[in-house]
């Protein structure tokens, strides 16, 4: 398959893919680390939860994946970074992790005394983990666990000493690859140090939709992102509160992103996507728009032959078992088409009850639609995508899944890094906006957002830390068993329970 954009066939010339940083090419080095990070907790996953000749056709062919990658990015490209820019990189990236949860090291979110817990379990029990149902019947852990493997590893053989730096250190190297994978200028200065600050500060505007909506000014530093029974996180809450969820996405994106217009594009996000399900099951679903788009766009260009089939079927062989795996008795999660005029049924949570048209016009507007009609016309490039993005987060808040809407916490996300991209590429680009005006308004826009993610960070810096608790079992933490979204029965004579899976253990953690 033949470059998508003029000038990227040849791998000796730097293409204009990345918005804000068209003269540099991306480095196959580093997509190779990201795609390495990826994989690690798939090696892990299936050694661990797979029968053993199972699991070895699946690590084949993850491997075929990754080889078929790497083929097509074996090409010379200069480092991406000046080494004072990557040592600026480094340090954000150090000081970012540091207020997540999972070290410790400030306050943890309550979601962290589940999380912490799902760790304990992952390390104290053999795999797979197995709980005890109320009925006695055993349940598989089974979803979003992929972050915590390698660190679990770590636990299983050092003990749970030390276990809050591993997670730090394993949460550094996502942040860092999510940073250098970002269009940001090569050089250290001032245009490096803003795009940094904006990756980190970038959210909608919380402080006024809540205050329109509750006619009062939030409690500083209380959590502000409830404010309608809608949500699109800001990067620095997703870190804070689930990198087992975020980093994943955030890594694939750019991915996409990096090389939606070059020839290695369906090879890269083959393994990409197919290696984040054991992260996340959102990431795929989250990209397949925009990877639509890309492959519509090749397709039409150069007709199907420039499509590599057998990466394809690669994939599908790869993400069928393990889709099957987590989409084991789902049927209990919450789910809901929602609109004003839908009633909530009996026992719905507050993120799944039904929303006005004015809940929905100032979320929307608040969380993203005035800046985009800020930038709209200023975008020259990558329209489809930005406009994609934008239809997704205006249609996302009727679609919701899970006690937290994790389908609009999580599929948000890639359309929000578009924005993100966008953003940059037009306030800090070599070639800025013309009119000053627009620069400066659009700049109040994303001040007055900022104050969401200097919440999230002051509450980390200033609430009262705790000690991680690694003894209390995931069912303990949630009243005896796991939540649905965690777990699911497994049928010991369907096709899953008998080719795929390791033998149900004689003994399931209880939840006491």
């Amino acid at each position: 398959m033949k470059a998508v954009a003029a000038g990227s066939c040849n791998g000796d010339d730097p293409p204009a893919t990345q918005v804000g940083a068209s003269d540099l090419p991306p480095d196959g080095r580093l997509t190779a680390c990201a795609l390495v990070y990826l994989a690690l907790p798939n090696l892990l996953f299936l050694l661990g939860w797979f029968r053993i000749g199972p699991a070895l056709l699946l690590l084949a062919v993850a491997v075929y994946l990754l080889a078929a990658a790497l083929r097509v990015l074996a090409r010379p490209a200069s480092p991406a970074y000046a080494p004072t820019a990557f040592v600026l990189i480094l340090l954000t990236s150090t000081l970012w992790s540091v207020f997540g949860g999972g070290s410790h090291f400030m306050y943890a979110n309550p979601d962290w005394e589940i999380r912490d817990a799902l760790l304990g379990d992952l390390i104290h029990a053999n795999w797979p983990v197995y709980y005890s149902s109320a009925a006695g019947e055993p349940l598989i852990l089974r979803s979003a666990i992929g972050f915590f493997l390698p660190v679990a590893v770590f636990g299983k053989l050092f003990g749970p000493a030390h276990l809050d730096l591993a997670v730090y250190l394993w949460t550094v190297v996502g942040v860092l690859l999510f940073l250098l994978l970002l269009p940001l200028p090569g050089r250290i200065g001032w245009r490096l140090a803003l795009s940094l600050a904006l990756a980190v500060f970038f959210s909608g505007m919380d402080l006024v939709g809540q205050f329109i909506a509750t006619e009062s000014w939030p409690e500083f530093p209380l959590r502000m992102e409830w404010w309608a029974p809608l949500s699109y996180p800001s990067l620095t809450n997703q870190l804070l509160w689930a990198p087992n969820h975020c980093l994943p996405i955030w890594i694939v994106t750019l991915l996409y992103w990096r090389h939606r217009q070059r020839d290695e594009l369906f090879q890269v996000m083959a393994a990409a996507l197919s290696l984040s399900l054991i992260w996340t099951p959102f990431a795929a679903p989250a990209l397949l728009p925009f990877a639509a788009v890309a492959a519509i766009a090749a397709v039409r260009r150069y007709g199907w032959g420039a499509i590599p089939w057998t990466s394809c079927a690669a994939a599908l062989a790869f993400a069928l078992p393990l889709s099957a795996f987590l989409l084991t008795d789902a049927a209990p999660i919450q789910a809901s088409l929602t609109s004003a005029s839908s009633p909530a049924a009996p026992g719905t949570g507050y993120a799944l009850q039904p929303f006005s048209a004015h809940t929905y016009a100032l979320f929307v507007c608040c969380e993203f639609l005035f800046l985009v009609l800020v930038l709209a016309p200023h975008v020259r490039r990558d329209k489809i995508e930005f406009w994609l993005a934008v239809f997704i987060l205006l249609a996302l808040p009727f679609v919701r899944l899970g006690p937290s809407n994790d389908l609009g916490l999580r599929l948000s996300t890639p359309a929000l890094i578009v924005l993100l991209i966008v953003s940059l590429d037009i306030l800090l680009g070599e070639k800025r906006l013309a009119r000053r005006s627009t620069l400066w308004i659009a700049c109040l826009f994303l001040l007055i957002g900022a104050h969401t993610a200097f919440n999230e960070l002051w509450r980390a810096a200033t609430f009262p830390r705790r000690q991680p608790d690694y003894q209390q079992t995931l069912a303990e933490r949630q009243g005896g068993q796991p939540a649905a979204h965690y777990v699911g029965r497994v049928d010991a004579s369907s096709a899953l329970g008998r080719w795929l899976l390791r033998p149900v253990p004689k003994t399931a953690i209880s939840g006491g």
